[in-house]
């Protein structure tokens, strides 16, 4: 992998010259800012799990966010027109550098504020006219579509292999997959309706000046599916998000849009999926030896995160009652 840009990806966004830093290594993609006098571009080079079908799909959807006026990335096209560039055997993209800081530490009043702009977001991508689900990607718990660009074999071959070292942790990983799969199936998750989703909606990739939102970054795991699962997202950052903040954020989002109760039921165990696909990234990347620290961080997710989120469900569960009760 690369520790600088390649002069022809400059070179093919007329950046010839430019200065390139990377920025702090992201948990799927690298990206770089690249200042020429005071032109600063965001070059993101894109892991192996992305085709050209997946980045174009991701980049029409913020197209469509640009549209609607939110303030996000809009891809900019090479010198040959195109907004995909391949270059020794990556695909790299670029994009306008947005200004702006996320919330440091944000409270009640932030996460209201959050909830409203998840929910109007939800509402101005709802017409996104590309049919059919984002190449590469699935449901949140589809994990073998999520896993199948890699070329490893199906979820439950790589768990396989990865239970022949680590045989407690393999266990744990497929016990709570299945419990995941039933608790899913019989609270109706098929049921809803599979429309655009941001996909890692948190305060790292919201930006903020003077007040205002002046960024919306990150749609590299956009796709289409229930739209709780954005809020669902929200509710394990690391730890459990504290129930008074996850009050403010679906309170902020009720006022654009009102969860059905099939959404309320499904919210912790929506959160486990994505704890779940999280997972069977980093067995990807061990499995291809792309993440070195992949097993320590399957370990932390399994016998940390997990429970921390089994923990917090019954509190979960009470947001439903808790948030009517304020309005």
């Amino acid at each position: 992998m690369p520790t600088t840009v390649p002069d022809a990806v400059l070179q093919a966004f007329e950046l010839a010259g430019a200065t390139s830093t990377q920025f702090e290594r992201g948990l799927i993609n690298r990206h770089w800012l690249a200042t020429d006098g005071e032109r600063r571009v965001v070059l993101r080079q894109y892991n192996q799990l992305r085709s050209s079908e997946a980045i174009r799909w991701e980049q029409a959807l913020v197209e469509r966010a640009a549209d609607a006026h939110w303030p996000v990335p809009r891809p900019l096209a090479s010198n040959t027109g195109q907004l995909v560039f391949e270059h020794g055997g990556s695909l790299w993209a670029a994009a306008p550098f947005l200004e702006g800081e996320p919330q440091a530490e944000p409270g009640p009043a932030m996460f209201n504020i959050v909830g409203r702009l998840l929910g109007r977001l939800h509402h101005d991508l709802a017409g996104f006219e590309t049919e059919g689900q984002r190449p590469g990607f699935g449901k949140t718990w589809e994990l073998d579509a999520w896993i199948a660009p890699a070329g490893v074999g199906s979820f439950n071959e790589v768990l396989a292999r990865f239970s022949a070292e680590y045989s407690e942790l393999g266990a744990t990983i497929r016990g709570y997959r299945y419990r995941n799969l039933r608790e899913l199936s019989r609270l109706h998750y098929p049921d809803l309706p599979d429309l655009p989703v941001h996909g890692d909606f948190q305060r790292s990739n919201l930006l903020w000046q003077e007040g205002q939102l002046t960024g919306l970054l990150d749609f590299d795991f956009a796709r289409r599916d229930a739209l709780a699962c954005d809020l669902a997202v929200l509710l394990v950052p690391f730890e459990p998000l504290e129930t008074r903040l996850a009050g403010a954020l679906f309170e902020g989002y009720g006022t654009v849009r009102e969860l059905s109760e099939i959404e309320w039921a499904l919210l912790p165990s929506l959160a486990r999926a994505h704890l779940l696909l999280w997972v069977a990234l980093l067995l990807v990347g061990w499995r291809t030896g792309a993440n070195p620290t992949a097993v320590a961080s399957i370990e932390r997710t399994m016998t940390l995160r997990l429970p921390a989120l089994e923990a917090a469900e019954a509190g979960f569960l009470q947001l439903r009652r808790n948030v009517s009760e304020r309005r």
